[in-house]
């Protein structure tokens, strides 16, 4: 049903000061000016009818009469706009099946469905090239030198016009030469970047308003070549609260500054972990006190007691041979060993 099937409403409000004086003078019997359009409007909406005994007057319609014909023809409207309202989840689930079996999704202010790469790189370098104030992105995977020379005339343009850029790689990424040579040009202009040797999402987000996001299949897995585009603001600012957590919890990257390669071993197969002064839970007590947080909540993050904290970090200071946590958490800011997972 369309909106031309349902009946129009008819006029119900009172009369104006014009349409009353014409009413008084047809209940004084008084000649009337037939084309006067006072006078035809009173006479369509059935209050005023031709005298056929005296012809240029007119009488009044009893206003009983009145009533009852406006009442029923406003609950026959009622009527038509009911069964249209009824008919409305039919017609949108018919909408949503031929949208769902083509993959489409029409809302622009909602989820997008990317899901090609090509079809994420056009969205992408749009959504940048108009960023206001902020670029968020997350890149936990490895990145073609060829990919991150293409994108960093784009990037470079944003933080020259003042947007402030932050990037999150993945720790691994620091023994990327092209990646070292990105962020090295990046940092210079503005940009700030850091480091987490540990998994997580691979986002942008641009002014809190636009998101892209992984893809995930039923089984966990992610869809290499898709992504997901939202201007929902409710989904971006979960998100991006998110990347704030990643990004607390990850180390400054300025190459040359504090950057770390692990050098190689005669007979050692690249990049295999070596012997550390540390162990995992040791460095992850001490990201906890370098975050400002005390050995309770520490040791509630981890899953253990406040007293194992306690005993861990005299433990690492007596190896290191520190007396106090300000000695042990300046060596911890220097050693390559925060790098590690």
């Amino acid at each position: 049903m369309s909106d031309q099937d349902i009946t129009t409403a008819p006029n119900t409000s009172r009369l104006t000061a014009t349409e009353l004086d014409t009413y008084r003078k047809a209940l004084k019997g008084e000649e009337l000016d037939p084309a006067n359009p006072v006078l035809l409007d009173l006479i369509g909406r059935g209050m005023l009818l031709p005298n056929t005994h005296d012809i240029g007057t007119y009488v009044p319609t009893p206003y009983t009469y009145v009533e009852s014909q406006l009442t029923a023809a406003v609950q026959r409207v009622l009527a038509h706009a009911t069964e249209a309202l009824a008919g409305i989840p039919a017609h949108v689930r018919e909408l949503e099946a031929e949208q769902q079996r083509y993959n489409y999704c029409p809302s622009p202010v909602g989820t997008l469905l990317l899901p090609s790469v090509p079809d994420v790189n056009a969205e992408t370098i749009r959504t940048i090239q108009t960023a206001e104030f902020e670029i968020l992105t997350a890149q936990p995977g490895y990145r073609k030198p060829k990919v991150l020379k293409g994108a960093l005339p784009r990037d470079l343009e944003a933080a020259k016009r003042g947007v402030a850029v932050r990037t999150l790689y993945r720790t691994s990424g620091r023994m990327n030469a092209t990646q070292r040579e990105w962020v090295g040009t990046m940092t210079q202009a503005g940009a700030q970047v850091r480091t987490l040797n540990e998994d997580f999402l691979r986002l942008i987000i641009v002014d809190r308003k636009h998101a892209f996001f992984e893809v995930y299949d039923e089984d966990g897995t992610v869809q290499q070549a898709a992504a997901w585009y939202t201007q929902d603001r409710a989904v971006c600012a979960a998100l991006a609260a998110h990347f704030r957590l990643q990004w607390e919890r990850a180390d400054v990257w300025v190459p040359e500054a504090n950057d770390w390669v692990p050098e190689q071993r005669d007979g050692e197969e690249p990049h295999r972990e070596r012997q550390t002064l540390t162990t995992k839970t040791q460095r992850n007590i001490l990201r906890g006190i370098v975050a400002g947080k005390n050995h309770k909540a520490i040791g509630k993050g981890l899953g253990v007691s406040e007293r194992t904290v306690t005993a861990q970090v005299g433990k690492l200071r007596s190896a290191l041979g520190f007396e106090t946590v300000m000695q042990l958490t300046h060596w911890w800011a220097t050693s390559p060993e925060r790098l590690l997972q």
